[in-house]
């Protein structure tokens, strides 16, 4: 549970910050792909979705600017991997706002974007079709099977 709220605690983070400034093999049959707010996530087999700490469509703003993010919370014993998709009223995000979120540019999948570290959790942020797209996981390894192209 602790480190649920945790991760919850490190969306909210990312997203406030990113408010101030090779194609992936087909799953395996235990895969599942998940769509969250139009954008396409390959959860591993044996995650189990926590509905508790689901994000459905919540408002925030941060100076001046609202946005609405959807995100879900999956765990596999104790590995714990979140997905959120936030969108901001009146601007396409781009590559700049997750640049900012992010440390280093990467390429996970042949989708660029940035990872980012926050005490246990490792993720990786890119901007797709105007949104912030944040993965976030307290195992890094993770990161590059759930991101689709």
């Amino acid at each position: 549970m602790k480190w649920k709220i945790l991760a919850a605690i490190a969306f909210a983070l990312v997203l406030a910050g990113a408010v101030a400034a090779a194609d992936l093999t087909a799953p395996s049959q235990n895969d599942e792909i998940v769509t969250v707010d139009g954008i396409d996530f390959k959860i591993p087999a044996g995650f189990s979705e926590d509905p508790d700490f689901a994000i459905n469509g919540e408002a925030n703003e941060t100076g001046g600017i609202t946005y609405t993010t959807w995100g879900k919370t999956f765990e596999k014993a104790s590995t714990i991997l979140s997905v959120a998709v936030a969108t901001y009223d009146g601007a396409d995000v781009n590559d700049e706002v997750a640049r900012y979120v992010g440390d280093e540019k990467m390429s996970i999948n042949g989708v660029d974007g940035y990872n980012y570290t926050m005490g246990p959790f490792n993720g990786f942020t890119y901007a797709k079709n105007g949104k912030l797209v944040i993965i976030t996981s307290n195992d890094e390894g993770i990161l590059e099977d759930v991101v689709v192209k």
